[in-house]
């Protein structure tokens, strides 16, 4: 076997330099991170909840909600509760429920859709507010299972 040349040598040594700085530098970047972690998180660990946030998700399937239609426009709901609750009200009530919660319309413009002065639409949703608290209160002891 013969003895190394002196490019080899310098080769081994250069690869070895670079090992150590690669090794060094992760080393640092891990005592950093491990710093951040406990800056934001008082334990010095990562919570489970938030490693099952980061890595997971969950899937929603149309199966699973809940749709209601205003003229067209669809109002998707996961709770059978509040579905329930907003099938007691009328037409006109149910409409300006969605149209504010779910399409986020303003008072001005429910008012043209329904043909109605703004203060009816005021009327109409203050009117469906007291329906659902009472729904609730009858069905869902005051909250949503």
């Amino acid at each position: 076997m013969t003895p190394p040349s002196d490019r080899e040598k310098i080769l081994c040594a250069m690869f070895e330099s670079f090992c150590v700085a690669a090794i060094r530098n992760f080393s640092r970047n891990l005592r950093r991170a491990a710093k951040n972690r406990q800056k934001h998180d008082g334990t010095g660990e990562e919570s489970v909840e938030y490693l099952i946030g980061l890595l997971s998700s969950e899937d929603v399937y149309a199966s699973e909600q809940f749709v209601l239609d205003a003229d067209g426009l669809p109002c998707a709901l996961e709770s059978e509760l509040l579905y329930n609750a907003l099938l007691t009200l009328s037409d006109r009530e149910r409409k300006v429920i969605l149209y504010d919660f779910w399409h986020d319309w303003k008072d001005r413009e429910i008012s043209k859709k329904l043909e109605v002065t703004v203060r009816t639409v005021y009327n109409l949703r203050q009117r469906a507010f007291k329906k659902i608290r009472t729904y609730y209160e009858l069905h869902g002891q005051g909250r949503d299972p």
